[in-house]
């Protein structure tokens, strides 16, 4: 019996021994899998990352004008062969200047100060050192007209019609300094087969100054173009005076 109840002591503590044994088992490997954990939770962020949209902003418009059409020569235009095909056609101005009689500013009400009847320029009778400012072969405009001084020119455009050839266009002018009458300083000349797109075709700057006095002045601007609208673009001080303009 006392052997039976030695056995059965052993036993139970083989038994103790074992179960022990296996809850330190348990308890060691619980950190292992705890410090898994931070792992697993530290990939997340880049995960979450991957899924956000890339934001996008519209990209600016460009803030360049569309550059014009270049120039070409109408290939249907007729040569003018010298001769002046503005001749006895009618044309279109600026408006003209009002002088008011007592303080000869500009006044709206008061008649057209050396009036146009829109062949004036193109009648054929060219005036001489002897026709004074006063004579009925000029026709004058005024950069103190409200309008020309805000444009800043004043302007004889022609339709001639048919497209041409053309190589220059001459205006016959006056200086007379004391009368506050002035040759252009600056002519443009452009030209157009729509009358909408315009072309400058040449720019004319004269030194009034130094141009003879009380006298009739040529003045000549040199192109080659082709054009059926023409327009002449007028920079002035004071009054200019001009009796003819020639289309060649």
């Amino acid at each position: 019996m006392k052997k039976i109840a030695f056995l059965l002591a052993l036993l139970m503590v083989a038994t103790c021994c074992m179960l022990a044994s296996c809850g330190e088992e348990e308890t060691s490997s619980a950190p292992e899998a705890s410090s898994q954990a931070p792992a697993t939770s530290s990939e997340a962020p880049a995960a979450s990352s991957e899924a956000e949209p890339e934001s996008s902003e519209p990209e600016a418009e460009s803030s360049e004008e569309p550059a014009e059409p270049e120039y070409e020569k109408n290939p249907d235009a007729i040569p003018t062969e010298g001769a002046n095909v503005a001749a006895g056609k009618e044309y279109t101005i600026s408006e003209q200047f009002r002088a008011n009689p007592e303080t000869y500013g500009y006044d709206e009400n008061c008649p057209v100060s050396y009036p146009d009847d829109n062949f004036e320029l193109t009648d054929g009778v060219i005036p001489t050192n002897d026709d004074r400012y006063s004579a009925a072969c000029w026709m004058a405009l005024n950069q103190g007209t409200p309008a020309q001084t805000e444009r800043g020119y004043g302007y004889v455009q022609f339709d001639l019609g048919q497209s041409y050839e053309i190589s220059e266009v001459t205006i016959v002018s006056l200086r007379d300094g004391a009368s506050g009458i002035n040759a252009p300083h600056t002519v443009e000349v452009l030209v157009s087969e729509d009358g909408e797109n315009w072309y400058s075709a040449s720019v004319l700057t004269t030194a009034v100054d130094e141009l003879e006095d009380n006298v009739t002045h040529t003045l000549v601007s040199e192109m080659d173009v082709t054009g059926r609208y023409v327009e002449i673009r007028v920079i002035s001080y004071g009054w200019c005076f001009m009796g003819e303009i020639e289309i060649k």
